[in-house]
Order: C-alpha cells, then structure tokens, then sequence
C-alpha cells in the first residue's frame, strides 16, 4: 500500500527542520558564549584581586616607610642627646634597659641544682634541667617585673634564644653548664612569690628532681650583653 504525502505536510516537515537545525545551532553558540563569558569574568576576578593586593602591598610599604624614618629621626635624637617634650634624653640608661651596659640594683639570686647520678646509675634526662624549662622560667621573671636577667654572666636581651645542643643548655650562641645561677634585678618579694606560687615552676621541676635556691642580693650587678 503506498502512502501519498501531501505537498503541504512536506512544506511544514520542512520548516520543522530547519527551526530544528537553527535552534541547535544558537543553543551551541550560547554555550560556547556563556565559556568564554565565564572564562572572561574568572580572568577579570583574578586580575581585581591582583591589584587590591598590589594596592595593599603599596599601602604596606608607604606604612613601613614611615616608621622607618620615624626610627631613624629618633636613632639621630638619642645620638645628639636632643630632648624631648622638655625631658633630656638618657642615652645610657637606654643602654642598660637594651641591655648594651651592665646594670646595678636590688634583686635576687637564683641557683638551680641538677641531681648529679653517681656512677653506677644511667643518667636520666629527665632530672636533667632543659631549655624550654629554662625558658619557662625566666618568662616567669619578666612577668614579675625582672628589669635585667643574666644565666651563668650570659646576659638576656630581647634577641637572646635559649636552646639546646648537644645535651647542653646555649644562651647567645655559648654553652653553659649547671649549676645554673640566674642574677636578677627586681623586687625580690614579688618576683620569689612567683617562682614559688603553688602549681609553678619551682614546683614543677622539684617533680623532677631539680632543686631552686633564691637568695635576696643587694646591690646586685648584671653584666652587659
């Protein structure tokens, strides 16, 4: 049997067609716009973020800048002994405080004893004082006030770095061995309250075996850095 098509369903099949074949075509075309689109706006993004970080940086650096010369008009006071706000400046007793010249006063004395094994026990390193118990210490000193700390003469400033090499306790690149006797300036009756506070650190390392003695010392002296 054979089926006869009207001219006019051939005409809309047609038309059909070539809407079909458009429509894909524009749907391809607005898929490959919305990639470059959205590729577009990700390098836009990345470019904003880069120059709001320059712009910081800037920033940053303008900020730095400034307190440098801030620094450097102050280094040129403190060289000319130029006052100010009517106050003479000390150029030596920034010195002491930077820790640059020894410094005298009132203060304590504190020895710290290892138990020291005889020859027939192993040696426990665990009775043995270490440096960040050291370190712990003496931020206890610092709190209470400490103006001048020295361990074995080797005076504490700002940049010294209390570590451990060789089994051994270093402070300003030099070893130093036990017993350890730290000279402190301060008051003697806040700063022994601290280091003997229940739960602190003369506590703590008595747990261990390691013995804290504190003498009151007048007329103390601190050696330079």
């Amino acid at each position: 049997m054979k089926i006869k098509v009207s001219e006019e369903f051939k005409f809309n099949f047609f038309i059909f067609m070539i809407t079909a074949i458009l429509a894909t075509i524009v749907t391809m075309e607005l898929v490959h716009y919305s990639g470059y689109d959205q590729a577009d706006s990700a390098l836009v993004k990345k470019i904003e973020s880069l120059a709001n970080l320059l712009q910081e940086s800037h920033e940053h650096n303008e900020q730095l800048s400034k307190e440098v010369l801030k620094l450097e008009k102050e280094l040129f006071e403190l060289k000319h002994g130029i006052s100010r706000k009517g106050k003479s400046l000390n150029v030596q007793e920034l010195y002491a405080l930077a820790g640059l010249s020894p410094i005298k006063g009132n203060g304590l004395v504190i020895t710290i004893f290892e138990q020291i094994p005889t020859k027939k026990q192993p040696k426990d390193y665990a009775n043995i004082l270490q440096s960040d118990d050291l370190l712990r210490l003496v931020n206890v000193l610092k709190s209470a006030g400490a103006s001048a700390i020295s361990v074995n003469n080797e005076r504490l400033i700002i940049t010294s770095e209390i570590t451990n090499a060789d089994n051994c306790i270093v402070i300003n690149k030099n070893k130093i061995e036990p017993p350890y006797v730290i000279k402190v300036i301060g008051d003697y009756d806040t700063i022994s309250s601290a280091l003997l506070i229940r739960g602190g650190i003369a506590e703590y390392l008595a747990l261990f075996g390691i013995e804290i003695d504190i003498q009151k010392a007048e007329a103390l002296e601190v050696l330079a850095y």
